[in-house]
């Protein structure tokens, strides 16, 4: 290889790296400069409307890709079966937002009215049209009583 052609490919390569810290800056600029009540509000707009029984509403907050792989009549059998509890909570309080990526994961508490508390993570996606939800998981249920430990300000 001659020497112009390592200098075009050193130029090359540096311009290319330059381009993809570029994007991944503003992708992070982008990620901080969101609220964490944008992203509590997009679960929380989810639970009213399971709350109220409106299956259809909540199905417009969750992904593109989650909608490819369920429909709104499997969504809606999975809130009335699976996690029957937590369409009447008590009380919901949401935890501290971390970011994996595109995504973010939103903790929310479910405390039910028998005192019981339900644990879940929300996971998030910016797509075009704003935040969805992209997935939720029950991670614990926690008895009445029992606490969780840390600090309550």
């Amino acid at each position: 290889m001659n020497r112009r052609a390592r200098l075009l490919l050193l130029v090359a390569l540096f311009v290319v790296c330059t381009g993809a810290t570029v994007v991944q800056h503003r992708r992070e600029q982008r990620r901080l400069s969101v609220p964490p009540n944008e992203l509590y509000e997009v679960v929380w707009q989810q639970i009213r409307a399971i709350q109220a029984g409106d299956t259809q509403s909540a199905y417009r907050h969750v992904s593109s890709s989650y909608q490819e792989k369920f429909n709104a009549e499997s969504f809606a059998e999975f809130a009335r079966t699976e996690h029957p509890g937590l369409t009447r909570p008590g009380r919901v309080e949401f935890g501290a937002i971390r970011y994996d990526g595109e995504h973010a994961l939103v903790p929310v508490f479910f405390f039910l009215p028998d005192g019981d508390m339900v644990r879940c993570l929300y996971r998030l996606v910016n797509e075009a049209n704003g935040w969805k939800i992209d997935g939720a998981r029950v991670l614990q249920r926690l008895p009445a009583g029992r606490r969780l430990g840390g600090m309550r300000a």
